[in-house]
């Protein structure tokens, strides 16, 4: 990794460990060895590094949540699943979402952009799942509203998972939203959507387990 690399690198671990309101740019130039000035050179302040780390964050998403033609139940629950597990990567933005929306200009700026386009990503996969019989969604008002539910839980399942299951692990975490995800939609599932729905379920339980008992045997 080049210089610029490295300080995206620890500046993400470091406010992940700690939150990004409490670790300044002298702090994580001691931890990495460098004066404040290689920091600053390629990051004038703070709010550019953690924009920075928010555009890795963008990018992440956008690679995973996009308009698929031959989309099925599973492969949409898989995608929420890939977004959950980056949101994980990058949780100390999500976690400090409001302050940084306030202070951040550049965050403030790029933010409602972002949200659009992914609603309209979400919706037009929805309406996908619709076409192809696995959700029977009669109205207008059903889309917008779990366009709208489901963009909420995404933005937000961090902070609450912080403060309402905190002696659940990161597994059992994803695997819990991803269920109120399930039990969302299940009302507008056709049965082959339910079939699918509980199969990824299934899978995803298991690997749960199996994870619980690696970090069992580890302990």
């Amino acid at each position: 990794m080049g210089t610029k690399e490295k300080i995206v690198v620890k500046a993400l671990e470091m406010f992940n460990e700690r939150g990004i309101e409490y670790v300044g740019l002298r702090e994580l130039a001691a931890v990495l060895g460098m004066r404040v000035s290689n920091i600053t050179y390629y990051f004038p302040t703070k709010d550019d590094l953690v924009y920075a780390i928010a555009q890795e964050l963008s990018r992440s998403n956008a690679a995973v949540i996009v308009e698929r033609d031959r989309l099925t139940m599973r492969s949409f629950l898989e995608m929420m699943h890939q977004v959950f597990q980056n949101h994980v990567t990058f949780r100390c933005l999500l976690l400090s979402v409001v302050h940084l929306m306030a202070q951040n200009k550049y965050m403030a700026a790029a933010y409602q952009q972002t949200q659009n386009v992914r609603n309209a990503t979400m919706r037009a996969n929805l309406e996908i799942l619709r076409a192809s019989g696995y959700l029977t969604i009669q109205e207008e008002g059903e889309l917008s509203f779990l366009v709208s539910a489901l963009s909420l839980i995404s933005r937000f399942w961090i902070s609450e998972a912080a403060v309402s299951f905190r002696e659940m692990s990161t597994e059992e975490q994803i695997d819990h939203y991803l269920t109120l995800v399930t039990n969302l939609l299940r009302p507008y599932c056709s049965s082959k959507a339910k079939k699918e729905m509980q199969e990824f379920l299934s899978d995803l339980q298991s690997k749960v387990l199996s994870h619980q008992e690696g970090a069992g045997k580890q302990g």
